[in-house]
């Protein structure tokens, strides 16, 4: 078995203590080898609590560290590219929480400097990893509601506390680029390419100037169309449905779901008048195993074997220019 690979942490945000690190724990390939945070109590409390061996006081100081293979970005969206290359010519792997980059120029650079120091570098979307989504598009190519004409996904949350940093315009935050890039991400990865056309809108915040909540819609070359809904000020809600000419796909699952998980699909319906009867509705269960370790291990195995990411560089591109041009159209 190859060795594991020593993961370093930068920043003890509150996803790396809720998911990623207890889903690097129970990566079979993963060794929680150092934690790093600005702020020395924090480090050492994390270290405490998860096990690492090692704590630093400064994010530096992590990356000096010779055994740390790789890192863990969970930094706010504005720090993504300062880090990343700091890391990269470090030498360190990098997996780095998403939106990789607040535009496509950002995200080139990243890459160019991973790709020339010799690293791994993948944008974070644990999701991907899970068999679940997975299941759907290999469903729609199967044929199993036809030629695919529309797809909405709808990402929602209520964020009270107007201190974090999704409220704060310097540090890249808003609905567009905390939770509309997970929209812009499903819809592209099951159709497998880029819109034509997009408009989108937003509702901004006067007080923090960003946006709480934006809808955007696009339009493909062959006619297809999909649609976006995300806010920091609407009721919980993760959700994406896939509409063809033969049936439609409906998924009521947060993103980052795990365990049990059902979805639907629904076939053969008949118009009886403005009624649609004798529907056909098959149930799926998938199983889920947690998708942050299911990131973990897959990014581990590309670093032993050199292999592909999940989540590859121009998917990666391709999302954050669509991401760049619908927040570009709010603006015009």
């Amino acid at each position: 078995m190859d060795k594991k690979v020593n993961w370093g942490i930068l920043g003890c945000a509150e996803i790396s203590r809720v998911r990623t690190i207890p889903g690097l724990l129970q990566a079979k390939n993963a060794n929680l080898y150092a934690v790093a945070s600005r702020n020395d109590e924090k480090a050492c409390e994390f270290k405490k609590l998860f096990g690492a061996e090692k704590a630093y006081e400064s994010y530096d100081a992590l990356l000096e560290d010779k055994d740390v293979e790789a890192v863990y970005i969970p930094l706010p969206n504005a720090l993504h590219c300062k880090w990343v290359e700091k890391a990269a010519k470090a030498g360190k792997h990098i997996l780095c929480e998403k939106p990789l980059a607040l535009n496509e120029a950002q995200a080139r650079r990243m890459y160019e400097t991973c790709e020339k120091e010799g690293v791994v570098l993948e944008e974070a979307f644990a999701y991907r990893h899970a068999p679940l989504v997975q299941k759907v598009k290999q469903l729609i190519k199967g044929g199993a509601v036809g030629k695919v004409k529309y797809i909405e996904s709808h990402l929602t949350d209520v964020l009270t506390d107007m201190g974090n940093i999704r409220m704060n315009q310097e540090l890249g935050g808003g609905a567009f680029y905390d939770m509309a890039c997970y929209n812009v991400n499903v819809i592209s990865y099951l159709l497998e390419k880029e819109p034509l056309h997009i408009k989108a809108f937003a509702e901004m915040d006067a007080e923090y100037c960003v946006d709480v909540s934006n809808t955007f819609l696009l339009q493909y070359d062959d006619g297809v169309q999909a649609a976006g809904y995300s806010s920091l000020n609407s009721y919980p809600r993760g959700y994406y449905a896939v509409v063809g000419e033969k049936g439609r796909i409906e998924v009521p699952c947060n993103f980052n779901c795990r365990n049990i998980c059902r979805f639907t699909v629904v076939t053969d319906g008949i118009v009886n008048n403005v009624e649609v009867i004798n529907e056909k509705r098959t149930e799926y269960t998938v199983i889920c195993p947690d998708n942050y370790m299911l990131e973990i291990e897959q990014f581990g195995e590309c670093i032993r074997k050199r292999g592909d990411t999940l989540v590859p560089k121009e998917e990666t591109l391709m999302n954050i220019r669509i991401l760049d041009r619908i927040i570009q159209s709010v603006k015009k």
